[in-house]
């Protein structure tokens, strides 16, 4: 009779759940003190099965173990950092954890439920714009031609006029007893690729420097740069196309300005296409994800694993 038991038994225990057999033999109904005896048995095991696992803090009925510590820290430095991270890590668990319970205990029953919604739904917000998010990373075409970037601005140029000035300069400033100051400056007005290289060469020489006169760069940038320019002398020396020397006490500079473009003034395409590029790519992601929302909609209804009643 007992291996009878412990035949049906073992069908109806699990180590997760335990559930009744209704189908048990009808002889085994004799015996309801013992079936009792041993399903208590079995539901007493499975409820207090102990954790081995070392345990590091307490607070209440929740429990710190060695695993969620390893897991909250990174690698060390050495057993001091160790030991502080550690003891940083523990001290802030035990706070959020004295915290949560004594919020549960005392606040309104109101404001408890209230946050819980707020819960769930940021879990569900969380998941769902994840899940969004990486649907359309993996169907969203990110290339933008030259051809939409162009119909783009066309049609927006209004709208992307200058609220200050740029500039394109160039730019070298150097000691007075630089004996390379002639052929520095040939390559400076020239300034053709082997120039470059040739000025590059000798960048450690020059106290301050910008060679990349295709960059545009605001009015600020300019005046910190280039150090002999101010507000009262920025007007003489802003002339497109021509170079000038300037020497003082401090040292010699050169200085050129390639291009400028005034207040109000259209923004330079260059300047421009990142930004339209960015546009464009939000407004596709926009469209796929109004319309991926519908279509779940449908999918769902069409399965049925949406229903309204």
């Amino acid at each position: 009779m007992l291996q009878v038991l412990l035949k049906y038994i073992s069908k109806i225990v699990n180590k997760k759940t335990i559930f009744l057999n209704f189908n048990l033999n009808l002889k085994l109904l004799r015996y309801p003190f013992l079936v009792s005896g041993f399903l208590l048995f079995f539901i007493s095991c499975d409820q207090f099965v102990v954790n081995k696992e070392e345990v590091i803090a307490r607070v209440g009925a929740v429990y710190l173990y060695r695993t969620d510590l390893e897991k909250g820290l990174d690698a060390f430095v050495n057993e001091a950092d160790s030991i502080l991270k550690s003891r940083n890590y523990i001290d802030q668990w035990a706070r959020n954890q004295i915290l949560m319970q004594q919020a549960e205990i005392n606040l309104d029953i109101d404001i408890i439920n209230k946050l819980e919604l707020l819960v769930d739904q940021y879990k569900i917000d969380l998941y769902s714009n994840t899940y969004k998010q990486s649907v359309i990373d993996k169907a969203i075409d990110t290339d933008i031609t030259s051809q939409e970037l162009d119909s783009f601005l066309l049609q927006n140029r209004s709208v992307f006029k200058l609220n200050a000035p740029l500039f394109q300069v160039r730019f070298i400033e150097l000691p007075h007893d630089n004996v390379d100051l002639n052929e520095i400056k040939r390559s400076f007005q020239r300034l053709d690729e082997e120039d470059i290289h040739y000025l590059d060469s000798l960048s450690f020489q020059f106290t301050n420097h910008i060679l990349t006169d295709s960059i545009w760069i605001n009015k600020s940038n300019l005046l910190s740069e280039v150090s002999f320019l101010n507000q009262e002398n920025l007007n003489t020396y802003i002339k497109k196309s021509q170079f000038f020397e300037i020497e003082d006490s401090l040292g010699v500079y050169l200085f050129f300005v390639k291009d400028y473009l005034k207040k109000d003034d259209y923004s330079p395409n260059e300047v421009l296409y990142p930004t339209i590029k960015n546009i464009l790519l939000n407004q596709r992601k926009l469209q796929f994800n109004n319309q991926f929302e519908k279509d779940i909609i449908q999918d769902a209804i069409k399965s049925k694993t949406y229903e309204i009643y």
